[in-house]
């Protein structure tokens, strides 16, 4: 492989990453739109966990080199995979609800399970990328 296709597929592959981090800013859950108001993504999660993340899988998308660096890098999407699973499964609202992860699956909407979707497709598009670049 030429080195200008390689920088190609590493900026395809960072253009991936970052359209699936879109669906963190849809609506994720809500029980009743007047009371707890609809909370997406970036409510539930936070800023600080998407842009470090998200920081550090762009930088390894970019220039990791070796297998160390794509291994490092595959494991930070993976853990975009594992954040969003636990915060959407663990959610709650303050003062009207408990912990329960009946309630969460219940409350959850669809872009929830399109981030948890987009997230495991680009971790599985880029281990794959990665494995056939050995």
């Amino acid at each position: 492989m030429s080195a200008g296709n390689g920088r190609k597929k590493r900026y395809i592959e960072a253009f991936c990453y970052l359209i699936s981090l879109v669906p963190l800013f849809l609506p994720w859950c809500y029980f009743d739109k007047e009371i707890d108001g609809i909370k997406n993504g970036i409510d539930i999660i936070g800023y600080a966990i998407p842009v470090a993340l998200g920081s550090v899988a762009i930088l390894g998308i970019l220039f990791a080199k070796g297998q160390v660096g794509k291994m490092i890098t595959s494991v930070v999407l993976m853990l975009h995979v594992v954040v969003i699973l636990f915060m959407g499964l663990t959610w709650y609202v303050p003062l009207l609800t408990d912990f329960s992860l009946q309630l969460s699956l219940d409350a959850a909407h669809y872009g929830f399970y399109l981030s948890l979707l987009c997230s495991t497709a680009m971790c599985l598009f880029y281990v794959k990328n990665a494995r056939d670049n050995r």
